[in-house]
């Protein structure tokens, strides 16, 4: 439920006094965080230098706490209708000590319980925030901290939030549209939220922080310690849409306003307390990706692989022997035949998917390979053919379900994660292919499996180390970034408390299939999809789908130094190719939709060989470097449509930095960007034979879908 505007009921609360109060005010050195004498929530948090970007306009907040009341599972704790018991400073004026007794609902029930805020800010401009209640004998079914009510922009009124979501970043419009993903029968207001098919996108651990960026600063919002905890991130536009076609918010009060929660589903602890993370709000100047800085301070190291072909610029293939539907395009003689058509394009490695009995996604999570397709002594030649011809073999594995009707389901139902009623959770299997399938009459269900036990992972370990035995070079453990609606699990049999976080075991996942797998091949990989930021201190790579005009390369932000790979799926994807040079990502080449083979997009092929012809040339900059971002470009007209630049400096040795700029367009564009940090630039381009860098003279020109990078003359002996 999204807090109402007013309250259902007069609350039973003191008087306020007749004269107000001093407002409670902390400070450090970059913000003032002010707080309302009367409910002690949050009126204001302002820049020192630059004053407000975001400014909080209406009824103080800083907590709701859900807690159904007779048959009425609306009944919220909010504190706007609370009246503060004491307010503790400390001598230095940056923490602060806030106590509620006697907590009233919306319904006008005083409630035998308490609550207690703890404010500080750091001196970087993040205010953490922890609060503790004595709930004893209460149910609360959900609490929102922080609660921050009446969001608005300054100067140009746009108000955008951006989280991370499948390696790559999303941005959400609040205002002046909002973009709302909810139901609107559920809901009192526009509600962007977790979805019911997809909650995994919106909450952490897969979304750590949330950005709420106005033009020239904002906030961030995350978890004070990385966690795998669920945190949801929610926001609604107060009072709605005054067009709802156009989503246009309706002024209230003279401007359209946004509520913003971050969402926890707490334990209460034996001694009848709420167990709630710790989160921090930070204020940055910029634009949203100075928002990032908070996080970084947080994140824990990546995981540097042994796997020295990971540190080469090669280019994948992925390809599917077998469907779920039983049709067969390839068996393990045509994968040889595959493997060897890879290593003549110049592909470096290859993805192996539907090798296993019921083919891709079918009778997970057992993995045996297809006696249909040569068994297990086709797919060891197949692999050794792989191994001499230096094309890495991975292999495809799902283990986070379990197929329900199916062969393992008898066996494995009882790790199966539960909802509260004692149920599984569930989702429609493989919607692939068939007409009766992709309208979803025939799918089975997909029944998330709880990661908590070690004899279900031990399983999974020891099949993978069979397949390092067999001669793979690794796995790509696919939809591992999420357990589909089971966020927590409240089974009371798995050794775990119930409601723990279906997160909880992601990484020991990982490290009990590497460990197994190690014993056989010290630099056998472990690849998930579309990893969240945690799983990088665990998977080698990341492999995900990127090609999309709105793509915001915020995994490579996150992280400048990990291994991300995209899919290309055109047959002469120049587009997507040019932008993994952008960003550094390996190309997975997968022509019809990773149903065919390299012969299949020569165009393709042809042109991801030459954008890594300059990726090694420049590796010490492409590939090995250290990304910089992005960089503003412009057309002759001052256009930066379909234009986008990078800057790459290099991590080793000496030299200067490199700048990467793309065209999307059908026509060439002359360009104009900044490039006062390459002294006497040479241009490479790429698709012009050997790499080889050409004095700049006049305008740059970039051809049409093309990509050209500009480095120093200094550089050209590592260019040549």
């Amino acid at each position: 439920m999204t807090q109402t505007t007013t309250p259902r009921s007069t609350p039973d609360t003191t008087a306020a006094p007749s004269a107000a109060p001093a407002p409670l005010v902390l400070r450090d050195e970059v913000v003032e965080v002010t707080f309302d004498a009367h409910c002690g929530g949050i009126t204001r948090i302002r820049d020192l230098a630059f004053g407000d970007r975001l400014r909080l306009t209406r009824d103080p907040a800083l907590f709701v706490l859900e807690v159904p009341c007779g048959g009425d599972r609306t009944v919220v704790v909010a504190t706007g209708e609370q009246r503060l018991s004491s307010a503790e400073p400390s001598g230095d004026g940056r923490s602060l000590v806030l106590t509620w007794d006697g907590l009233v609902t919306s319904a006008g029930e005083r409630l035998a319980a308490s609550l207690r805020v703890t404010a500080r800010l750091d001196g970087r401009g993040a205010l953490h925030l922890a609060l503790d209640a004595a709930v004893d004998g209460l149910l609360v079914e959900a609490v929102r901290f922080p609660s921050l009510r009446g969001l608005r922009a300054e100067a140009d009124g746009r108000l955008t939030m951006h989280k991370s979501d499948y390696s790559q970043g999303s941005v959400v419009e609040l205002l002046p549209a909002f973009e709302s993903n909810a139901p609107y029968w559920g809901t009192v207001f526009p509600d962007h939220a977790s979805g019911n098919l997809r909650p995994e996108v919106v909450c952490n651990p897969t979304a750590p922080f949330v950005v709420l960026a106005a033009a020239s600063g904002g906030l961030s919002v995350q978890p004070a310690e990385p966690t795998t905890e669920f945190i949801g991130w929610r926001a609604s536009l107060e009072p709605g849409y005054r067009d709802s076609l156009l989503r246009s918010a309706q002024p209230l009060d003279g401007e359209p306003a946004v509520t913003f929660d971050a969402v926890q589903v707490p334990a209460v602890r034996d001694d009848g307390g709420l167990s709630v993370l710790p989160v921090v709000v930070a204020a940055h100047r910029g634009d949203w990706t100075a928002g990032l800085a908070a996080y970084r301070r947080t994140q824990r190291p990546a995981r540097t692989s042994p796997a020295r072909w990971l540190a080469e610029p090669r280019s994948w293939l992925q390809v599917q022997l077998r469907s779920t539907e039983g049709e067969t395009r390839y068996d393990f003689d045509d994968l040889t035949g595959i493997v060897e058509e890879c290593a003549a394009a110049g592909i470096g490695a290859v993805q192996v998917v539907g090798w296993n009995e019921g083919g891709q996604d079918g009778l997970v999570p057992v993995h045996r390979p297809a006696r249909g397709l040569g068994g297990e002594e086709g797919l060891r030649r197949a692999l050794r053919r792989a191994h001499e011809l230096d094309v890495a073999a991975v292999l495809y594995v799902k283990y986070q379900w379990v197929e329900r009707p199916g062969p393992h389901w008898e066996r494995l139902a009882r790790h199966a994660c539960l909802d509260e009623n004692g149920q599984t959770y569930a989702q429609p299997g493989p919607v692939y292919h068939t007409s009766r399938k992709r309208y979803g009459m025939s799918t089975p269900s997909y029944v998330p499996l709880c990661f908590s036990s070690q004899q279900l992972r031990e399983e999974f370990a020891r099949e993978v180390a069979e397949m390092a035995a067999w001669g793979a070079a690794g796995v790509l453990a696919d939809e591992s970034l999420y357990h589909g609606r089971a966020l927590l699990c409240f089974a009371e049999d798995h050794g775990h408390r119930p409601g723990a976080s279906a997160y909880d075991w992601d990484g020991d996942f990982v490290e009990d299939l590497r460990r197994a797998a190690a014993q056989v091949r010290e630099d056998f990989v472990v690849v998930g999809e579309g990893c969240y930021d945690g799983q990088f201190e665990h998977y080698d790579s990341s492999y995900f789908r990127s090609a999309s005009e709105r793509h915001v390369p915020l995994g490579r932000v996150l992280r400048p130094g990990v291994h991300l790979m995209t899919a290309l799926t055109g047959f002469d994807d120049r587009g997507t190719a040019n932008q993994c040079l952008l960003h550094g990502y390996a190309m997975s080449l997968e022509p019809f939709h990773f149903k065919g083979r390299p012969s299949d997009a020569p165009g393709t092929v042809a042109y991801a060989r030459a954008v890594d012809d300059v990726r090694r040339a420049l590796a010490p900059w492409l590939w090995r470097g250290r990304y910089l971002g992005q960089r503003p470009v412009t057309d002759a007209s001052g256009s930066a449509h379909r234009l986008a630049a990078t800057a790459w400096e290099r991590s080793e040795g000496p030299g200067g930095g490199c700048v990467v700029v793309v065209n999307v367009e059908d026509a060439p564009r002359t360009v104009h960007l900044d490039l006062q940090d390459v002294a006497d630039p040479l241009v490479v381009r790429v698709g012009t034979g050997v790499p080889a860098g050409v004095p700049l003279a006049g305008p740059l020109e970039v051809p049409a879908r093309g990509a050209v990078v500009v480095i120093g003359a200094a550089d050209a002996p590592s260019v040549a």
